[in-house]
């Protein structure tokens, strides 16, 4: 796996023709768990139910104060690298900070489809140590209740559709996950809500830096 960052690819664009890998079995999929072990999880790799859900453009991509987030042409945005992938981002947002405790949040957006538990069963929110909690209205957040990690973000408008925390997944590629996950360098998102701009404009410096180095690495 090569150790530059992945370019955002445009093969979701409206007029692509989608290409849906087979799916695999668990063995293929990436493991994620808390801190003490009270949530795990299994994320698999893309398949035909991942073109299931439908939601507006995240802020990653389509900035709050550009233009209307509204996805008129329901775009599979989340799917990369010719469906093969996930996209991922930073956050920088006053509710990510402050349930999380960091400025900075990674998410990764997932199907619900495509999260299941080491049994292969459908996700439930409310299952072992994870606790709900809502947020903003029809916003909610799910996490740890006895070690405290983020585990979710997901909302009412786009329930087919969840935010992963990043760093719960454990992979043998590191902390990226790049096998799995595609991310997204020019922008972090709701950077303009940092309280620490210094740090917003180093981050989203080194993000653009790291993908002119990928470039270099697949010419």
């Amino acid at each position: 796996m090569s150790a530059c960052w992945l370019e955002l690819s445009s093969n979701n664009q409206p007029g692509y023709s989608a290409e849906i890998p087979p799916a695999d079995d668990k063995s293929h999929s990436l493991r994620a768990r808390c801190h003490c072990g009270g949530v795990a999880f299994y994320i698999t790799l893309p398949d035909s139910t991942s073109f299931k859900p439908s939601s507006p453009w995240p802020d990653l991509l389509v900035p709050y104060y550009k233009s209307s987030s509204e996805n008129a042409q329901d775009v599979k945005w989340w799917l990369r690298d010719r469906n093969t992938k996930y996209l991922a981002g930073t956050c920088a947002c006053r509710s990510c900070r402050l349930a999380s405790g960091s400025p900075i949040q990674t998410w990764a957006f997932i199907p619900k489809s495509n999260i299941v538990n080491a049994s292969g069963s459908p996700l439930v929110f409310t299952e072992t140590t994870m606790q709900r909690y809502e947020s903003s209205p029809d916003i909610y957040r799910e996490f740890c209740n006895r070690c405290g990690a983020t585990i979710f973000w997901h909302c009412k408008e786009r329930p087919l559709l969840i935010d992963v925390s990043v760093g719960l997944l454990h992979s043998d590629s590191g902390t990226r996950a790049e096998e799995l996950l595609e991310w997204h360098t020019e922008r972090v998102s709701f950077a303009e809500m940092a309280v620490d701009q210094q740090l917003m404009q180093r981050l989203e410096s080194g993000l653009k830096a790291w993908s002119e180095k990928q470039k270099i690495c697949e010419k």
